[in-house]
């Protein structure tokens, strides 16, 4: 029981990861807009931070190490996917000048 409850808090740390990432996001996505939508930004900010302090929090011991593996795993890999769609982009961008 105890491993399906760690890869349970794995699972929900990932997921907040995605869901706190998507929130960083927010300021980028309604830039044009910034002036109606701070509001709603701010508070995605918020409550995605709150929770992930919430269940880092609640959560004990090997639970705790697991979600925390779970945020910073899906980071990680986020992370390392930017310096590989710069090379794709230049990849496309180098085959269009070719033609």
């Amino acid at each position: 029981m105890t491993i399906i409850l760690q890869l349970a808090a794995f699972a929900l740390g990932t997921y907040l990861s995605m869901r706190m990432i998507a929130a960083l996001h927010g300021p980028v996505d309604v830039w044009n807009v910034i002036a109606k939508a701070w509001p709603r930004v701010i508070a995605d900010l918020i409550v995605w931070g709150a929770a992930i302090a919430v269940a880092i929090w609640l959560t004990d011991g090997t639970y705790r190490s697991a979600l925390v593996w779970g945020l910073s795993t899906y980071l990680l890999f986020y992370l390392s996917l930017l310096p590989l769609v710069r090379l794709y982009v230049a990849r496309r961008r180098t085959d269009q000048d070719i033609n």
